[in-house]
């Protein structure tokens, strides 16, 4: 099977690749929240799940540090640019936006910000203490980017830790470079690596995520699952690629809904709780999964 497929898909998108919840009701209401400047990955990525989750379960995934990336993945609809500089009343914000949603459990993410010495972990820090003096009972997922692998910007993070670190893996380690440029899967593998080994005392849950639809095997799919069991990774979510506004990178196919199930049966078999789906995202109903108790190791 060809890795990557550049010609226009000539079958009609399935219906279970659609999600029926109209978007401009997403826009209605986030234009209702303070959000004062801080964007949401949910409009930024294009996510075909935003008519959903903030209608419905009052609920967003915040993108902090801006809206601009330093890499310029081809699977992403984040735009690439020069970040503006930091936003110290930025933790504040986010405070705002969790008191007006009522929030129990926040997840939020940041662009890469390889400009920065540590990357921006120290933001997520500042933000994560703001929240926890807000409410201590507040949960909160952080989906990080890879910090390009120092282990520096890792133990920052622990200074004040969320309750889940996230990390994309993003595509099996066969389609890295055409997918995924810049990242390299062993780091990013090791970036899981490091957390079990360091974070054992803070009680952080390690989750990752994976596209699925640009023609890797059933197989390769099994093995990264089996990489990540072995990493600490107690959740992971696995969604099928769709092709964001702009760009030339294709689906190769549209994953039967039937390989989800045997995925999903193959990471729980290895300890993991599995969210997959053809619409899954990162943090696509992240708190009902962070929910299911991970089986111990």
């Amino acid at each position: 099977m060809s890795p990557l497929n550049l010609e226009p898909p000539q079958t009609p998108v399935p219906p279970f690749l659609i999600n029926p919840h109209p978007k401009h009701v997403f826009r209605d209401a986030i234009a209702r929240l303070p959000m004062n400047g801080v964007h949401t990955i949910c409009e930024e990525a294009k996510c075909p799940n935003r008519g959903e989750c903030l209608p419905h379960y009052g609920t967003i995934s915040i993108m902090v540090m801006g809206s601009l990336c330093t890499r310029g993945c081809p699977f992403c609809a984040v735009r690439t640019g020069k970040p503006l500089p930091l936003d110290p009343g930025e933790p504040q914000k986010v405070v705002e936006i969790a008191r007006a949603l009522n929030l129990r459990y926040l997840v939020m993410t940041s662009p890469n910000r390889d400009e920065l010495a540590d990357g921006g972990a120290s933001q997520f820090v500042k933000i994560v203490s703001a929240l926890r003096t807000f409410n201590p009972a507040l949960k909160i997922e952080i989906l990080v980017p890879d910090f390009q692998g120092k282990e520096s910007s890792y133990e920052t993070l622990l200074h004040n830790p969320p309750d889940v670190i996230a990390h994309d893996l993003q595509t099996i380690p066969r389609l890295y470079g055409p997918i995924r440029p810049g990242a390299e899967y062993q780091r990013s593998l090791g970036l899981f690596h490091w957390f079990k080994k360091n974070a054992g005392g803070s009680q952080v849950l390690l989750k990752a995520g994976l596209m699925v639809g640009f023609g890797e095997t059933e197989e390769e799919v099994a093995e990264v699952l089996a990489d990540a069991a072995k990493a600490g990774v107690k959740f992971f979510t696995i969604g099928q690629y769709l092709k964001p506004p702009g760009s030339t990178l294709e689906a190769a196919e549209a994953v039967p809904l039937e390989r989800y199930r045997r995925w999903s049966e193959a990471g729980a078999r290895m300890g993991m709780s599995v969210q997959a789906s053809p619409l899954t995202r990162s943090s696509y109903l992240a708190d009902r999964l962070a929910a299911v108790q991970p089986a111990p190791e």
